[in-house]
């Protein structure tokens, strides 16, 4: 009796420590890194004109609640903008600005938890995004935005609005350029059209024309809100 009491003992110290053993393997196996230990070993290549000491300069200015303004390898000024433990934002000048949000994963990728969704935006006045996608080493993923919003889907013809007019506004709106914004707070990217500057008897109509699409991130894809 005493024997199968021991012998219970031992199988559920083995169990406990089995059990153990995993959970510690997969802790190491997926790990969840910040936004700003991703920016930290970013490659130069994707940001040619910011050193390292550049980036570690932005977050250590953030985290010192400093204006995070540093000077490029062009003399101009860039400045990060915001830093969380998910999203950070740059304004690398005064025509470009770059975004990018951790986004969680169902199953990890390169042992990581999360990859890495980048927004790149051209312009002043029409501003236009590419949307990539990177896991937390910066290997590139063959993930794409291509499919799920197109610039006529964002231009909508309100129902006081004649067709004629519609019509009319979209030619003023040609051509226009796919936005894209990456949510500070939650899993959301978000779409618009961007044209430049049109004539101010028109701004009403453009304006009433233009949607915003927002889709959410699942763990595998953005879905539509």
């Amino acid at each position: 009796m005493k024997v199968n009491v021991m012998r219970r003992l031992v199988r559920g110290r083995v169990l406990l420590c089995a059990a153990f053993c995993i959970l510690c393997s997969s802790t190491l196996k997926a790990q969840s890194p910040t936004a700003k230990e991703v920016f930290k070993a970013m490659p130069d290549s994707l940001l040619p004109y910011l050193s390292q000491n550049n980036r570690l300069d932005f977050i250590d200015f953030m985290e010192s609640n400093m204006e995070a303004k540093v000077t490029n390898a062009l003399n101009g000024k860039s400045e990060m903008t915001a830093l969380s433990d998910r999203y950070l934002c740059l304004q690398l000048n005064e025509a470009s600005r770059l975004q990018l949000r951790l986004l969680p994963v169902s199953t990890p990728v390169d042992s990581m938890n999360y990859i890495v969704c980048m927004v790149r935006t051209y312009g002043v006045e029409a501003q236009s995004s590419v949307v990539s996608f990177y896991s937390c080493l910066w290997r590139q993923l063959e993930l794409t935005v291509d499919q799920l919003v197109t610039t006529d889907q964002l231009l909508v013809r309100p129902s006081t609005m004649t067709n004629e007019r519609f019509l009319e506004v979209r030619k003023i709106l040609t051509p226009c350029f796919l936005q894209a914004e990456l949510s500070p707070t939650d899993d959301i990217i978000s779409f618009s059209v961007s044209n430049p500057a049109v004539p101010q008897d028109d701004e009403i109509d453009v304006g009433n024309v233009k949607a915003l699409m927002s889709f959410k991130w699942n763990g595998v894809k953005f879905n539509k809100l």
